[in-house]
């Protein structure tokens, strides 16, 4: 495993919004070929107890379809591998196509909006989950584990249960809520042509 990497797996689902596709990476434990319920393959959670690829990830957007408006939806999940051998990178060696719409009921503005989770893993290390045209609820202020609401505890919840595999970047388990963060995206915003 390679420090601060995405090294040895990771999660990317593909999702859009009314104003265009995005992607988020989450990085794992290391993934194996073998499943046991589904058909992506399987992780052991920080618990020991193996874990099915594709329940784990049923179970995160099941939970995150709260944080993104109904003009949202969960498109796509690939698994990639890193390759050490011959190919030295990244290979997708699971997916799963996905039709999850967005439930958040919050009705305020949200084009070029961002939410950063921002949590830290066992190690001390950051750990972050980036949501897009994400509906902004209050004024662009820091908010604490105190001021999430109920469905971005669920969902920081899940990502830091023993049960699962999602890893911090210094392959370490999230553990821990910081904070919660609100930008105006500028890349976001230039594709949109708001600016």
């Amino acid at each position: 495993m390679t420090e601060y990497g995405l090294q040895p797996s990771y999660i990317r689902l593909d999702y859009s919004s009314s104003y265009g596709p995005h992607s988020s990476t989450i990085p794992t434990t290391q993934w194996l070929p073998t499943s046991i319920t589904g058909a992506m393959g399987s992780y052991v959670g920080w618990n020991t107890v193996p874990i099915d690829a594709e329940d784990m990830i049923d179970g995160y957007v099941a939970l995150a379809k709260a944080l993104i408006p109904p003009t949202s939806s969960f498109n796509f999940a690939t698994v990639f591998n890193f390759d050490s051998g011959p190919a030295n990178r990244f290979i997708p060696v699971a997916s799963k196509a996905l039709s999850v719409v967005g439930t958040s009921a919050t009705g305020s503005p949200n084009k070029a909006v961002s939410f950063t989770m921002n949590m830290r893993t066992e190690g001390g290390q950051p750990f972050k989950v980036v949501y897009l045209d994400f509906y902004l609820a209050t004024e662009f202020n820091k908010i604490t584990a105190g001021g999430f609401s109920v469905a971005m505890l669920a969902v920081a919840n899940y990502l830091g249960d023993s049960a699962n595999a999602f890893s911090g970047r210094d392959n370490t388990r999230p553990s821990a809520i910081v904070s919660g963060t609100f930008d105006l995206n500028d890349a976001l915003r230039k594709q949109y042509r708001m600016i």
